[in-house]
């Protein structure tokens, strides 16, 4: 198992990422920059989780295509259309497995947070 260090370290006692068992493990990834989060709109708060996501897939040299599994968490099950129309747009291959929860909060009062489980190889 090794851990990925080329991202900023989080805030709090997880790691970002994790290599096991021919999976990246991706911890979950809030709508922040810079250590602030993104409030200008839900769907730009969206995107960001995403280029969060995708600036730890790029240092494992994957895809959104080696996505197998995503957990989604919202504040507000009304934001669902909103996310799935940023959604589909990062998916084109296949779409992976997907849980959506609706929860009572999320860190710095974020209003989505993603999990994901990126395959080592491309099937």
């Amino acid at each position: 198992m090794s851990t990925i260090e080329k991202t900023a370290a989080p805030a709090v006692p997880i790691s970002k990422a994790l290599v096991s068992n021919g999976f990246l493990f991706i911890s979950g990834q809030i709508g922040s920059a810079g250590g602030q989060l993104v409030t200008s709109s839900f769907e730009d708060e969206v995107k960001q989780v995403f280029a969060n996501i995708k600036t730890i897939l790029d240092e494992h040299q994957l895809t959104f295509g080696h996505i197998v599994s995503v957990n989604v968490y919202l504040t507000d099950m009304r934001y669902f259309d909103q996310l799935n129309e940023v959604y589909q747009t990062y998916f084109t291959d296949r779409f992976p497995t997907r849980t959506c929860l609706a929860v009572a909060g999320l860190p710095k009062q974020a209003r989505v947070e993603l999990t994901t489980i990126a395959e080592l190889k491309h099937i």
